[in-house]
């Protein structure tokens, strides 16, 4: 009678063991025997757990559906897209372009700044080259549009408004629809403020060399665009802030190499310092200016007796011009396609007669004064030029001058000190105008465009 006891002991200690290591989860699945002695309870507790992980199946489901990804939720920040030609030279484009960027980047911490290049060459050089890749124009515009970005700011670092920016404008007046907010930043050289900035801050930076026997040199591009005429603008307003020992030249303009020689040599200097009048020390400063070759301004120069020192220093390296840059990305101006802002019309001008700028796109074409009359709706201005070269003018190309008649063409009239004036019409303020000078002396036309100035009339 014992040993049944004992015996039916042991079974149901057995029993429980086996019961307790299958609620582990840790032993293979239940056998159908065993799974035929399972009681009433545990199945209604398996249901139950089921139930439970169902519901919470649900839940999740239900919250990922009512709440929005974080990705919907970020805030895209404006963006300040800089636009730069660029150059291959990573040194200077880490201290000229770069330090413009991050410049405008501590003045703007609200605010993403992002990179473009025009120069598709250069482009694809630093990609096959370094792997480098940097976005053209219509590629940064795509990027900001898949970014969803809506407030874009455009700032140039282009010295002047020549092909290269109207280029660019006309990818973002293109693009303009896409975003709530665009607004343009200005070219480093627009205003008057601009240009009073630009020299304080290349004559502190090279002030050193002054000493009454050295000439500073800048050297700029040079355009066929009418913008050329910047050039001719800084050395006039250079002169005027008694800064006589500073000459403007360029590259593939006017002035010419052949000015700078003649500029040096009439100011009886000794010494010659060269610095690009650019943005980078790329290709043009290392070669065209410092180079070793026989028409590098450095090899020039020193033919022609002159001791040489290149400075191969992009404006870009300068703290005030940066300075420049960030100031015209605060007072950046929202872009209005339905209107040029440039152009203005007679109708927009009271009757009356103005004294006006007129930039020119040759320096050997300077207007040194400019009186503009307004009556009835039409303009008309009367030009001094600075010498007595041109024998006549045609509102026109050079190539419709030469197929003109006499009785089209404008003759120039002496004034009371010997200088010759033209009476020309003026279609419209703020915008180039054609004009073709018929030179005395080698008995050709030649092609030049004017802009009228309307600053400084009411």
């Amino acid at each position: 009678m014992k040993l049944k006891k004992i015996a039916a002991l042991t079974l149901s200690t057995m029993m429980c063991a086996l019961s307790f290591a299958g609620c582990g989860g840790s032993e293979p699945a239940a056998t159908t025997t065993e799974a035929a002695t399972t009681t009433g309870a545990a199945t209604t507790t398996e249901a139950a757990t089921q139930t439970e992980k169902e519901t919470a199946a649900e839940t999740t489901t239900t919250t990922a559906e009512s709440e929005p990804a974080e990705d919907d939720t970020a805030e895209v920040k404006p963006v300040i897209l800089t636009v730069s030609f660029g150059t291959s030279y990573n040194d200077s484009r880490d201290a000229t372009i770069g330090a413009i960027e991050t410049a405008i980047q501590d003045a703007n911490p609200d605010k993403e700044v992002r990179r473009a290049f025009t120069s598709q060459i250069i482009i694809d050089k630093l990609k096959d080259r370094d792997g480098l890749e940097i976005d053209n124009v219509d590629e940064a515009f795509e990027r900001l549009e898949a970014d969803g970005v809506k407030e874009l700011i455009v700032q140039p670092t282009h010295v002047m408004s020549g092909f290269e920016y109207d280029d660019l404008m006309e990818v973002v007046k293109a693009q303009a629809d896409k975003f709530d907010s665009v607004k343009v930043g200005s070219p480093l050289l627009t205003t008057d403020d601009d240009y009073a900035n630009v020299i304080t801050a290349i004559t502190a930076a090279t002030s050193e060399y002054i000493d009454g026997e050295t000439a500073v040199v800048f050297m700029g591009h040079g355009t066929e665009h009418s913008s050329n005429a910047t050039y001719a603008k800084l050395q006039e307003k250079l002169n005027n802030a008694g800064f006589s020992d500073y000459c403007i030249g360029t590259v593939e303009a006017e002035p010419s190499i052949e000015d700078v020689v003649a500029f040096a040599k009439n100011g009886g200097y000794k010494r010659v310092v060269l610095e690009p009048l650019m943005v980078v020390a790329g290709d043009h400063a290392n070669n065209d200016m410092a180079g070793d070759e026989e028409d590098s301004w450095k090899t020039i120069l020193t033919n022609e007796g002159f001791e040489v020192v290149p400075l191969l220093r992009g404006l870009g390296e300068i703290a005030a011009v940066r300075d420049v840059y960030v100031d015209h990305v605060k007072n950046a101006q929202t872009l209005d396609t339905a209107a040029e802002t440039s152009a203005a019309s007679a109708s927009a001008v009271a009757d009356g007669t103005y004294s006006i700028n007129v930039e020119s796109s040759s320096s050997m074409f300077r207007i040194v004064d400019c009186r503009l009359t307004v009556e009835d709706g039409k303009m008309t201005a009367v030009m001094t030029l600075s010498g007595t070269g041109y024998g006549k003018l045609y509102m026109g190309t050079a190539e419709e001058a030469a197929n003109a008649s006499e009785s089209d063409c404008i003759p120039f009239v002496e004034n009371a000190e010997g200088a010759y004036t033209y009476t020309v019409p003026v279609p419209a303020l703020d915008t180039p105008v054609n004009c073709a000078a018929w030179s005395t002396k080698k008995a050709e036309w030649y092609d030049r465009e004017l802009v009228f100035s309307s600053e400084g009339i009411a």
